[in-house]
């Protein structure tokens, strides 16, 4: 634990503010050392967020823009959270990474501290990931990216945190994933399908339980910078998924093996197919960690587990109590 915590008002700009960019303006904002901007293309579409956020600033940001005149910008504030979404180009997320290393260089021949980055990685241990044996090269830029903080972050004046968090609670159960099947659910019918096999693991966290935990973090309650952190709200094999399926649904369950061979075959048939990609590199390892050795655990946070989002979805019908 960090032995100095913020005793003054750090200018934070938040870009994005999709469904993990709400989560983590909601719980920074509970954050009296922190005074949040959010950055998005057009401010005029979000002026609702003022009403329950009332200190919160807007600012017109164009991340396709000029890299002098964001660097610039950029070099405004204290610190800097990413949660743009994946939809962004892989060389915007590499321009962007330069450029925060740029307004860092600004921030020191001015003589200020430095400046803390979070960049977009709110997902699996690109490190081991890599660019998916070639399938997902935006997963090998985000290794890029860690690479580059690594090696430019101290002398640019950047302190960079990484939080890898797995993919989000509810990807796990969208119809187009195709793990949780509920097509047939009114003729009584549930489907879990594996990923390579039963006992291969994935690690899930609820967005929501991401803002807050970024929340401590932000706060220094955990030694965080020039670190990769891992999160998790759950971590579990697709045989447990597949159990607590068939008991809070009260419903027999099919199970079906999605083997790496099966995989691989299904993505040859339909080699455009992102979401087959996405398949094949889950089936395979860097997306999956203990619990224990995440800053949650640590931290001793109550997390959003399968169980009970499960319970939810299927209308806690049997919970087995």
């Amino acid at each position: 634990m960090s032995s100095e915590k913020p005793t003054t008002t750090a200018k934070l700009l938040l870009l994005g503010a999709g469904e993990l960019g709400n989560a983590i303006l909601t719980h920074l904002s509970a954050l009296p050392s922190i005074r949040i901007t959010l950055g998005i293309r057009s401010p005029s579409n979000y002026t609702y967020l003022t009403a329950s956020h009332p200190s919160l600033t807007l600012l017109p940001i164009d991340l396709s823009g000029p890299s002098a005149s964001l660097s610039e910008t950029f070099a405004n504030f204290d610190i800097i959270v990413s949660a743009t979404g994946f939809g962004a180009d892989p060389t915007t997320i590499v321009k962007l990474a330069q450029e925060v290393l740029r307004a860092g260089s600004i921030k020191k021949a001015k003589g200020e501290s430095d400046l803390w980055y979070f960049p977009w990685q709110w997902g699996v241990d690109y490190d081991i990931t890599g660019d998916g044996q070639g399938l997902m090269p935006l997963f090998g830029t985000q290794r890029d990216v860690r690479n580059l903080l690594r090696e430019q972050g101290e002398e640019s004046n950047v302190t960079w945190t990484v939080v890898s968090t797995g993919i989000f609670m509810s990807f796990l159960f969208e119809p187009f994933w195709g793990i949780v099947d509920r097509t047939h659910e009114k003729e009584g019918k549930l489907v879990v399908r594996c990923l390579r096999d039963w006992d291969h693991r994935v690690t899930i966290t609820d967005v929501d339980d991401i803002g807050r935990v970024l929340a401590r973090i932000v706060n220094e309650d955990v030694e965080a910078k020039r670190r990769v952190l891992y999160i998790a709200g759950d971590t579990l094999s697709y045989g447990q998924l597949a159990e607590i399926v068939e008991r809070v649904s009260g419903r027999e369950v099919e199970r079906e093996e999605w083997t790496i061979s099966h995989l691989v075959d299904e993505l040859k048939a339909d080699s455009d197919n992102d979401i087959k990609k996405y398949r094949l590199v889950f089936a395979r390892e860097g997306v999956w960690w203990s619990k224990e050795e995440t800053v949650n655990h640590k931290l001793g946070m109550c997390m959003m587990d399968v169980d009970t989002y499960a319970s939810k979805i299927f209308g806690n019908r049997n919970t087995g109590q």
